[in-house]
């Protein structure tokens, strides 16, 4: 206990160190100062000992004062990742870290790059976690506009352990972006084939015949419907896998599908 309550002091009386310093009138105006003198994770952690999980908690906080107080006044988060970096090397194992870490970073901090770095790391300590690849292939669909990339993560994500259904979805959805229809067909067959709910299954059916429709649709915008026929034709051969079949009405200004 004595040991402690000796660690703690230490390790506010580096944290309150740190605030006079970066306050001072001659680093105050200056952005690469602050929190020049925040201990590192590696020195944290040795420091702390047996103490680990009461130290992440105390960086934990600083850093949530941190995000916060910037969040609401001058947005200069220029710090976070380093923050997050921190933490995360304090304790390699704190998930919650990674997935907000790696958020906020790519949002906030507008630095998808250093937000993509941390969650890299994450899945290095963190290898079973379906959460942090989700996260990653989140950013890549939202905020990268790399679609591929993006299927290729939730698509990973959904392979983990107790990862939930709409890792799949969205890899389905990420697919559709991209323009290849055909894999988010395959994807939401997975999806129908899997389910035992009855709603699920209904809208795993929608998702599969607006996919169609709108691929047909669009071929008829583009060819005509002369090939879009025969379009059509082909593409109801390599349709077979589907869980339930189709039929299609080709129409002068549209295509209508519907499950037979």
């Amino acid at each position: 206990m004595k040991n402690f309550i000796i660690i703690v002091i230490l390790f506010a009386g580096i944290l309150s160190s740190a605030y006079i310093l970066q306050n001072q009138p001659e680093n105050k105006s200056k952005q690469a100062n602050e929190l020049l003198y925040f201990p590192s994770g590696t020195f944290i952690r040795e420091v702390s000992l047996d103490y680990k999980t009461t130290m992440t908690n105390l960086m934990w906080l600083q850093v949530v004062q941190y995000y916060g107080q910037h969040l609401m006044t001058d947005k200069d988060l220029h710090q976070l990742y380093n923050l997050f970096n921190i933490i995360t090397d304090l304790d390699p194992y704190f998930k919650q870290c990674y997935v907000f870490g790696g958020t906020i970073i790519t949002y906030d901090q507008k630095r998808p790059d250093l937000g993509l770095n941390l969650l890299k790391k994450g899945m290095a300590n963190l290898p079973d976690s379906w959460e942090i690849p989700f996260i990653t292939g989140f950013i890549y669909y939202i905020y990268e506009k790399d679609y591929f990339a993006a299927y290729k993560w939730f698509e990973f994500a959904s392979y983990k352990p107790d990862a939930p259904d709409y890792c799949k979805k969205f890899a389905a959805s990420a697919m559709k972006r991209k323009g290849d229809f055909i894999t988010a067909l395959r994807l939401w067959t997975q999806i129908y084939e899997n389910s035992n709910n009855r709603m699920e299954k209904e809208n795993v059916v929608a998702n599969i015949i607006y996919l169609i429709e709108m691929d047909f649709n669009s071929i008829l915008k583009e060819k005509g419907l002369e090939k879009t026929s025969i379009y059509i034709n082909q593409q109801i051969k390599d349709l077979t896998f589907l869980p339930f079949s189709v039929k299609v009405k080709v129409l002068t200004d549209t295509v209508i599908v519907e499950q037979k």
